[in-house]
């Protein structure tokens, strides 16, 4: 039986593949803080920390598409 790749076979799938990974814990991190939010109250410290993370993923995405 033929084993699965563990890492993508060049550079630019790796790069896609971690691009992904930042987007999804980006999304997650929107879900947790909103979440946050609405049960303990804002906190401005969370929002600030998750728009610098939103646009390091936005930034990640327009250097290596």
């Amino acid at each position: 039986m033929a084993r699965p790749a563990r890492h993508p076979r060049n550079r630019s799938e790796a790069v896609a593949h971690h691009n992904r990974q930042v987007a999804v814990v980006t999304v997650g991190l929107l879900v947790v803080i909103s979440v946050y939010s609405a049960v303990l109250g804002s906190n401005g410290w969370l929002w600030f920390g998750w728009t610098v993370l939103l646009l390091a993923c936005v930034a990640l995405f327009a250097i290596r598409p």
